[in-house]
């Protein structure tokens, strides 16, 4: 082609796209002014609506009129309707007018239920269903609800074992109200019948289950219904395996099936099980150790050469090593663990390779949380010190005793933490006690019921974090709490007055004065005791000096003062001797010496460790006696259940002895009894002892020996927790009955309930049966123990 005739064409279509974006420009132009002056909101209307305002719906519209219409507003005004909960659709329409657009909202109102109904439940009364479910009359019928309360009224029927029920709501309108039914077939009720074992040679089925949340079916059914869940049981399946495999059956294999029986109402389970060989240490080798010799690890290790072999004792016995090593202060410490399997055996050499690290030290202890305790409060409950080596079983006793007293939060779960930072030089570690304060101080307006006291008001004021001290700057600091509090004096006032018995009490205590391992207290008392034979007032006091010898030990010497009335109740034809010579006033000045262990994990719910207290009193002036008492009892945690709890058995005795050093009876008063609540249950209180020949009625003797057992089982946390227990003992009239002949036994069941707002109150309810028992005694099934009051 010509230059020329190119240019041409070149010029022509550039004309061409100037017109064209002339064109353009010129329709855009026009759109703009189209926009502004067609597409603004002249109104904006909600339809459809009945029940709910339209104050309410346009509460939530961003639109406003007079705006410019935005579509992707109006699609978040939609959402925002919705996010109301009362439509089943929400529609928008335009209306083009001459001067603007009317925006509409179209709604559909969800129903409201007007009732709800059950069909089909025979096993469950609808009441109970109505309960369950979170849906109510008059609510909005939303049919996602319905669902979710479709699971709870499965879960509940599962839980009365009807594992094959069905359920479906569906929601109709009958003579215009809109009505929900829940159609329920229930099917058989569903319970396990028997759980079998096969192919178990080394465990006996007991064993087995022990491991196993799945129960069959026996009394009480409350506590046992039966029932078969499939996750439960899959989960025990897995637990069975573990046991073997722990216990050196590392090839062991678990199988299972259930059949169904009686209309398909009772379930049988056979469990499957094969062992294969059991694997054993072949040999135990620890290395790079310095600090320790092999021989002293070895020692604390669950691994033996030639007993069985488990990855479980493994992982312990690795813990253990750093445990040793961080009880040193060696907290870097490295443990690497290797095992290697015979070829054609069944042996395994396992290997323990340590790295030792730098030791630490501790360095600085820093208290935080603390906004009413002192810090030399907190200070004084830790076993160890700044300077000293770094102990991870110092750390964690501190924290046991921190917990044990009282003046921090039990009910957060973690009253007291101890964690580390860097301290100021590379083997040096800062110790960071949290503590979360607690409630202390707890106000009772109220009263209760003892088997051993009969029915009491209580009026009373305890805190074991008071500061005598700590006096209030104003109204506020002594209504806020934060008036004499934080120094870890234990002060008691009350007054509580009954029916069988009333007391007044003051007393005051600081376990350790000016942060010595010496503890100094006061009390005064009057005490009014009403007995079937004679009445008794006693009004004292009573100091107290003591020491920590060692950790957790206390001795204490505690002289006191004492004017000891009698008042015979009845005739004196029918009145024992024994009351008769000590009728009228009898003073009373004596000292005790006596000494107290606590190695328990917690003083108000033990699950493991121990208690042992003794005392020893000499008296004087009209009281002429020397009296000694030991008492001991251990907690032993069998089994800890998750999603069940800890099982703990609680068992001890005590051993009383009392004589006369002025050559006369021991007074009534100072003898002992057996029987009732902390005694011997099934046996009233005071119900067995010695028995006055002329009158028949029980006088006490100088001996007392009690054996208690007690089971806890948990059955809700530890709010709630059944006991089972054996109690035997006797009251006897001299050291000479030091034996088992007249003893008594009883044997029964209680609850312990621990109510939060109680503080660490629980109300105890037995029922004990007499076993073996002597003429004379004085049986009751039922002892009661708890008291009620509101705290802060």
């Amino acid at each position: 082609m010509k230059p020329d005739k190119v240019l041409l064409t070149t010029a022509k279509i550039i004309v061409a796209l100037v017109l064209v974006l002339c064109f353009v420009n010129v329709k855009v132009s026009c759109d703009e002014n189209l926009d502004k002056n067609t597409h603004i909101l002249k109104k904006i209307e909600v339809r459809g609506n009945k029940r709910i305002s339209n104050a309410a719906i346009r509460s939530v519209i961003r639109s406003k009129e007079g705006d410019v219409y935005d579509s992707n507003l109006v699609s978040q005004d939609v959402d925002a309707i919705w996010s109301l909960g009362f439509f089943e659709n929400i529609e928008v329409e335009i209306e083009e007018t001459a001067d603007g657009l009317n925006l509409i909202f179209l709604v559909s109102e969800r129903a409201v239920i007007d009732k709800i109904l059950f069909s089909g439940n025979k096993k469950i009364k609808s009441k109970k269903l109505a309960k369950e479910i979170g849906i109510r009359e008059g609510d909005v019928l939303k049919h996602h609800l319905l669902k979710l309360d479709e699971d709870k009224i499965r879960d509940l029927y599962k839980k009365k074992c009807f594992s094959r029920m069905q359920v479906h709501a569906e929601s109709k309108v009958v003579n215009g109200e809109t009505t929900v039914i829940f159609n329920i077939e229930e099917g058989p009720r569903i319970r396990i019948a028997d759980i079998d074992f096969k192919g178990n040679t080394s465990y006996k089925p007991r064993k087995l289950l022990k491991q196993m949340e799945t129960r069959k079916k026996r009394f009480p059914k409350i506590m046992f219904p039966g029932r078969f869940e499939q996750d439960v049981f899959a989960s025990d399946m897995v637990k069975i395996k573990e046991f073997y495999m722990n216990n050196g059956w590392l090839d062991v294999d678990v199988g299972w099936e259930i059949t169904y029986e009686n209309d398909d109402s009772e379930i049988y389970i056979t469990i499957h099980v094969k062992e294969g060989k059991r694997y054993y240490v072949d040999t135990l080798e620890i290395s790079g150790t310095t600090i320790f010799t092999e021989d002293e690890l070895k020692a604390a290790l669950k691994l033996r050469e030639g007993f069985p072999f488990s990855l479980d004792a493994v992982e312990k016995d690795t813990y253990q090593i750093r445990l040793a090593y961080g009880a040193q202060g060696y907290l870097a410490t490295s443990v690497n663990e290797k095992h290697i399997f015979a070829a054609d055996e069944t042996k395994v050499k396992v290997f323990f390779n340590i790295e030792e690290r730098d030791r630490y030290y501790i360095d600085k202890v820093k208290i935080i949380g603390n906004d009413k305790t002192r810090d030399n409060v907190i200070r004084r409950q830790l076993t160890f010190n700044p300077g000293e080596r770094l102990n991870v079983e110092k750390i964690r006793d501190s924290q046991r005793r921190l917990a044990n007293t009282g003046y921090f939060d039990m009910e957060s779960g973690m009253p007291a933490g101890i964690s580390f930072e860097q301290g100021s030089e590379p083997n040096k570690k800062n110790l960071i006690v949290e503590v979360r304060e607690g409630r202390t101080g707890m106000l009772r307006f109220g009263g209760g019921y003892g088997a051993n006291v009969g029915a009491f008001g209580d009026i009373s004021y305890t805190d074991r974090n008071f500061d005598i001290l700590d006096f209030p700057k104003g109204w506020n600091d002594f209504l806020s709490g934060n008036a004499f509090r934080g120094a870890g004096q234990i002060l008691t006032l009350r007054f509580s007055p009954g029916f069988e018995r009333t007391e007044i009490l003051m007393s005051l205590t600081d376990p350790s004065i000016f942060d010595s391992p010496y503890s100094a207290g006061a009390s005064l008392f009057n005490y009014i005791r009403w007995y079937s034979l004679y009445e008794q007032k006693s009004t004292g006091s009573k100091i107290s000096l003591g020491r920590e010898l060692v950790r957790d030990t206390y001795v204490r010497v505690s002289p006191s003062f004492e004017l000891i009335g009698i008042e015979r109740r009845d005739d004196e034809d029918d009145t024992p001797q024994d009351v008769l010579d000590v009728e009228g006033g009898n003073w009373k000045t004596g000292v005790t010496f006596s000494a107290e262990t606590n190695k328990t994990d917690n003083m108000f719910m033990p699950t493991k460790g121990y208690t042992i207290s003794t005392s020893l009193e000499v008296a004087g002036l009209d009281v002429d006696i020397v009296k000694y008492d030991v008492k001991a009892k251990k907690y032993t945690t069998l089994f800890d259940i998750p999603k069940w709890g800890k099982h703990v058995v609680a068992y001890g005795g005590t051993i009383g002895l009392v004589e006369s050093t002025s050559g006369e009876d021991v007074p009534i008063f100072e003898r002992f009894y057996a029987g009732g609540y902390g005694s011997i249950r099934g046996f009233k209180y005071r119900g067995v002892a010695p028995i006055d020949e002329k009158t028949d009625e029980q006088v006490g003797g100088e001996l007392l020996m009690l054996l208690n057992t007690e089971y806890l089982v948990p059955l809700y946390k530890d709010i709630v927790r059944m006991a089972v227990f054996v109690d035997a003992g006797k009251a006897d009239e001299s050291l000479a009955d030091f034996n088992f002949d007249r003893f008594r036994m009883s044997g029964g069941l209680g609850l312990r309930l621990s109510i939060p707002f109680l503080g660490q109150s629980t109300i105890s309810i037995d029922y004990g049966v007499p076993i073996m028992k002597e003429e004379g005694d004085e049986t009751q099934g039922f002892s009661f123990n708890f008291g009620g009051g509101s705290s802060f």
